[in-house]
């Protein structure tokens, strides 16, 4: 028996200094990634040490947002010098295998890209459109898969947010918004389809993921069991959750530990 654990990075495993919280003391943190010489992201030391010492019917499946070249800062999530053997980045656009990109999944990811005309080249004139306001700080290109928007999040008019939504839904795009970020995603780029393509090349019998954005949501739904922090946007939204998705009791970098807690009580009867 195969268990796959898929989970998020960045607040759910990982936190920076702003998203972690203030329940947690400094001499509990380990540093996890480092960004021109500066510490970036943390994990608490016993998450590190959870997530180090799984069992060996566990696999451990990083699906991140990030590009491959801001997924391969983050050191800290494995012990040693090998990175998970599985790797999902750009959302789910690139699955690295070793380290290398699988070039028949992310050109699969394109050719549906194209055909839907959900292509940045397409996009760009209606980001423009809306998106012109004094609160928007830099538009930024990931990969050229998506976009995304720096935003000052104060000047942010939230009410505006469901608009935007259904407005970039209707032409093929999702939008979530994540601290200072405002995501628009290709409707085939999705976090689920590069996890089921890794469950079935590995054999896993049964899925655990977390995460904690609404880009999430499909990954979670795909799971055996899905964990959500409460902190997370998808926690804090209307949208209803199936019984198998559970919210953490915890918030911020806590929330974490308590993800990996409940992963290691099914992780053992894997391993009985």
């Amino acid at each position: 028996m195969k268990l796959l654990f898929a989970s998020d990075l960045d607040q759910t495993l990982i936190y920076s200094r702003r998203s972690m919280g203030s329940e947690v003391e400094e001499d509990e943190l380990k540093e996890v990634e480092r960004v021109e010489g500066k510490p970036q992201s943390f994990m608490t030391e016993k998450s590190q040490a959870a997530l180090w010492s799984l069992g060996e019917s566990t696999v451990f499946l990083p699906v991140t947002t990030r590009t491959q070249a801001q997924y391969e800062r983050v050191t800290g999530i494995y012990e040693g010098e090998e990175p998970p053997q599985f790797a999902v980045t750009s959302n789910g656009a690139v699955i690295l295998e070793n380290g290398v990109p699988i070039r028949e999944w992310s050109d699969r990811i394109r050719k549906q890209c194209v055909s839907r005309k959900t292509i940045i080249q397409e996009l760009m004139p209606e980001v423009e459109r809306h998106f012109s306001e004094d609160w928007v700080l830099r538009v930024r290109e990931a990969d050229d898969w998506f976009v995304y928007l720096i935003i000052d999040r104060e000047r942010f008019p939230e009410e505006n947010l469901g608009f935007y939504t259904e407005t970039f839904r209707k032409i093929g795009w999702e939008m979530s918004l994540q601290g200072r970020k405002l995501y628009l995603m290709p409707e085939s780029i999705t976090k689920a389809g590069a996890m089921e393509y890794v469950k079935e090349r590995i054999q896993a019998d049964y899925v655990i993921a977390a995460g904690d954005s609404l880009l999430d949501r499909c990954l979670l739904e795909s799971a055996d069991v899905g964990i959500l922090p409460a902190h997370g946007e998808a926690a804090r939204s209307d949208i209803p959750m199936p019984e198998h998705i559970e919210i953490t009791e915890k918030q911020g970098i806590k929330a974490g530990e308590e993800i990996l807690e409940r992963l290691a009580e099914v992780s053992c009867q894997f391993d009985k």
